[in-house]
């Protein structure tokens, strides 16, 4: 397929006027994609911070006056760690066993 010189010139000029029409609708939109990018996250962020904010308040005591107040577990000593672990609560158990067995 041969062009002729005159609409192979025509070509290339509106090629080339076309070019930064083209360059700079490229740029807009990657400006309006970016925007929207970083809208999504915004809400994304916000979305979570609700949900934690659901759960932070779902764990929170009811009665924050009773929260300091603590029952004392029956059958437990004074100051023993809620906490243990459940085979250093069965050493201190034994510990006590055979510091004084049973009757």
């Amino acid at each position: 397929m041969t062009v002729s010189f005159r609409t192979g010139r025509y070509l290339v000029a509106l090629l080339w006027h076309s070019a930064p029409w083209g360059f700079i609708g490229f740029v807009v939109g990657c400006v309006f994609g970016t925007l929207q990018a970083v809208e999504l996250l915004k809400s994304v962020d916000d979305s979570f911070y609700q949900a934690m904010a659901k759960v932070v308040h779902q764990c929170a005591p009811i009665d924050p006056t009773n929260a300091a107040t603590l029952e004392q577990v029956k059958g437990r000593a004074p100051g023993s760690s809620d906490h243990a672990s459940p085979i250093r609560r069965t050493e201190a158990r034994a510990e006590r066993t055979l510091e004084h067995p049973p009757p």
